[in-house]
Parts: C-alpha cells; structure tokens; sequence
C-alpha cells in the first residue's frame, strides 16, 4: 500500500477507536446501568430466537426489574466482561496495538450488537460497524507491533499473517 493509503488507513483506525473509547462513558462500572437497558432490550428483540432465551435465562434470570440491575449476579460479571473487552479494542485501535487482535474482538461485539439490537436501531449501523472492524482484521493497519506480529515466524514454520513490504 501506498503512504497516503497507510495514512489513510491509520486515521480511518483512531477514528473507529475512538467511537469504541466514546461509547465507554454510559456504562461506566461498577453498575453498568446504561448497558443494563441495551440487555434488556436485546433480550426482546433479537433477530435470532435462541439469542433473546439465552439473555433472559442466563444473564437476566435473577434480575427482580427490568428497569434496574439491582440484583442482577449474573449481569454484572457479563456487563464488566463487556465494558472490558471494549476498553481493550479502544486501546488497541487509537494506539496501532496489535490491531488485528482488538479488530477481532471489535467485530464480535458488533456482530453481537448487531443480532441483539438490528430491530431496534438503524439496522444498518452495526452492519457497518462489523465491516469496519472486518476491514482491520484483513488489511494491517497498525504499528511496528502489527508489522513485527505480520513477519513473525511460529516455531513449526507458520506465518501469522504474510505482509509483504513495498
């Protein structure tokens, strides 16, 4: 790839980053309320059947309202995993750390975002969100650690991701 196309690439990455950073502040620990309503909600009109009967016997069994999280014990340990996992894709996006590693994980929680919540919102919106974190998986857009992974040999002569240099 050309310069301007890394550069490109490279700002494309913070800008998607930083939206995963941004969206970290309404469902701040330790009661993750903000996430708590998106649950609920995904729980009732997920596009797959067994996803909504997987929220509410498991993570919303023990919830005594839908309205709050008091109580919920399997909720929070769910809502901090989450919370979690998308702090470490924010990291890895806005800084060029292993990018494709944070790129996978941002495209499993918008694939999961998109089966729970694609009824719900404008339905294309986790749709793109999957593409472009599926963009970062394919294409290297990170730094001298992605470039070091990309090159890396694996004892048994395996190539994590062949790259070649211009």
């Amino acid at each position: 790839m050309s310069e301007r196309s890394n550069t490109g690439l490279a700002l494309l990455r913070i800008f998607v980053g930083y939206l995963w950073f941004q969206q970290l502040f309404w469902k701040l620990p330790p009661t993750f309320a903000g996430l708590y309503g998106y649950v609920v909600r995904e729980s009732q009109h997920a596009i797959l059947p067994g996803y909504s009967t997987l929220l509410q016997q498991t993570f919303l069994a023990s919830c005594s309202s839908l309205s709050s999280p008091a109580g919920c014990t399997a909720f929070m340990p769910l809502a901090a995993c989450v919370w979690t996992a998308e702090l470490l894709v924010a990291i890895s996006l806005l800084f060029g750390l292993f990018t494709r590693l944070g790129a996978l994980l941002a495209t499993i929680l918008a694939l999961q975002l998109y089966v729970g919540l694609a009824y719900t919102e404008w339905i294309w919106t986790y749709g793109m969100l999957v593409l472009l974190a599926l963009v970062f998986v394919a294409v290297p857009a990170g730094r001298l650690r992605d470039r070091w992974c990309a090159r890396k040999r694996l004892p048994w002569g395996f190539t994590l991701v062949r790259h070649h240099d211009r």
